[in-house]
C-alpha cells in the first residue's frame, strides 16, 4: 500500500486490484457550506466470475467518488473499521467496500474509441459497446489482465480524474437508488447511514 505522487494527483494502492487517487482541488461543497475534500477509487473488476461471461478480455475498471479519510464523520468509521486506529489505506478500503461511494463512468470522460490512439500503446485493451440498465450504448475498455487495467488505470485514468470534477454538480445529481450523490457524500461525511 504504496503513496506515489502522480503529476499533482497522489495514488494509493488499497489491494491488489485496488486503487486510490486524490487531489487538493478535488471537494464539494454542501448546502451548508461545509467543504468535503474528495478522492476516486478504482477498481479492477474481474468479468468471468459473472454467469456467462467468457471473454479473453475480461476485466473492466469500476470507478467511484468517496470522501477524503479526514472528511468522514466518526461514526461512520466506527461503522465501518474493525480496528481501533485503522490506517489511512484501510479505512478509504472499508468505506469504499461497505459503502461504495459515487459511481462515475470514466470513460465517459473521454469517449473509448476516441482515446485508443494516445492510450493503446499503455496496455493491451479493446472497447466494446454495452447497454446500461436505462437502454444506452455505451463504450467500455476490457483488459486482457489485473495487471493492464491496473496499468492502464495508473496511466491514463488517473491523468483524465480532473475532468470528473469539471462535472462534479452533474454527478453527484444523479439518482443512486437511495437518495443521490450528494444524500450519499453528506451520510458519510456527516452521519445518517445507509450501507449499499
Amino acid at each position: 500500500m504504496t503513496l506515489i505522487a502522480d503529476g499533482s494527483a497522489h495514488l494509493l494502492s488499497l489491494d491488489k486490484r485496488t486503487l486510490y487517487a486524490e487531489d487538493e482541488g478535488w471537494r464539494c461543497e454542501l448546502e451548508d457550506g461545509s467543504k468535503v475534500d474528495l478522492g476516486i477509487v478504482f477498481e479492477a473488476v474481474d468479468l468471468s466470475r459473472t454467469l456467462g461471461f467468457e471473454e479473453e478480455y475480461p476485466f473492466v475498471v469500476e470507478a467511484a467518488i468517496v470522501p477524503r479519510p479526514e472528511a468522514l464523520d466518526d461514526e461512520v468509521v466506527l461503522e465501518v473499521s474493525e480496528e481501533e486506529n485503522p490506517s489511512r489505506s484501510a479505512l478509504i478500503f472499508d468505506i469504499y467496500r461497505h459503502y461504495g461511494g459515487v459511481p462515475v463512468n470514466i470513460d465517459a470522460l473521454q469517449p473509448a474509441r476516441a482515446s485508443c490512439g494516445a492510450s493503446a500503446f499503455v496496455t493491451d485493451q479493446v472497447v466494446r459497446p454495452e447497454k446500461t440498465a436505462s437502454g444506452q450504448t455505451i463504450e467500455v475498455r476490457h483488459f486482457r489482465t489485473i495487471e493492464d487495467a491496473l496499468t492502464f488505470t495508473r496511466e491514463f485514468y488517473v491523468f483524465i480524474s480532473p475532468i470528473v470534477f469539471e462535472f462534479l454538480d452533474y454527478l453527484l445529481d444523479q439518482p443512486l437508488g437511495q437518495g443521490t450523490g450528494w444524500d450519499m457524500i453528506r451520510r458519510l461525511a456527516g452521519g445518517g447511514l445507509v450501507a449499499k
